[in-house]
C-alpha cells in the first residue's frame, strides 16, 4: 500500500501544566495520513487481530542541497508515526507487530510504502522451564 504523504518522524509529546500536545509538524502528518487512509479502500479483514510482520519504506523529500547522505529523523520515530496512524485501520494495535523491516531513502516523490502480513506464530508463547 502506498500513502502519498511526506514521511515525518513522530515528535515527543510536550507536557505543560495544562496538558500534553505534539508538535505542529507531527500533528499535520497525522491529519494527512488519516485523510490518505480515508481515500483508500480498507483491505478485506482489516483491522487484523493476529501477530504481524511489517515492511515499510519511507521515501523522504530530497533537499535542494543535501548535507547528509541519509534523510533526517530517526527511523524508529518514522516507524512510530505511521504505525500509530494505522492502528484500528490495518490492525487493532501496533503491539501485534512481531517483526518490522524499515528503510528510509531520498526521493523526488515523497511517500510511504507499507506491507503487512500474518507472522508465523511458531515459537511464540510461554517459555517452559
Amino acid at each position: 500500500m502506498t500513502l502519498k504523504v511526506d514521511p515525518t518522524p513522530a515528535s515527543r509529546p510536550r507536557v505543560t501544566r495544562w496538558g500534553a500536545y505534539y508538535g505542529k509538524t507531527y500533528e499535520r502528518f497525522r491529519k494527512q495520513a488519516e485523510a490518505a487512509l480515508g481515500a483508500i479502500k480498507k483491505p478485506k479483514g482489516c483491522p487484523l487481530a493476529c501477530p504481524l510482520i511489517v515492511t515499510v519504506t519511507f521515501f523522504c523529500r530530497s533537499p535542494k542541497k543535501p548535507t547528509n547522505v541519509w534523510p533526517k529523523g530517526d527511523i524508529d520515530n518514522h516507524q512510530k508515526a505511521i504505525l500509530d496512524s494505522l492502528n484500528e485501520w490495518a490492525w487493532k494495535d501496533d503491539v501485534q507487530i512481531m517483526k518490522i523491516i524499515a528503510e528510509k531513502v531520498y526521493s523526488k516523490e515523497p511517500r510511504i510504502e507499507i506491507e503487512w502480513k500474518e507472522y508465523a506464530t511458531q515459537g511464540i508463547g510461554v517459555r517452559s522451564a
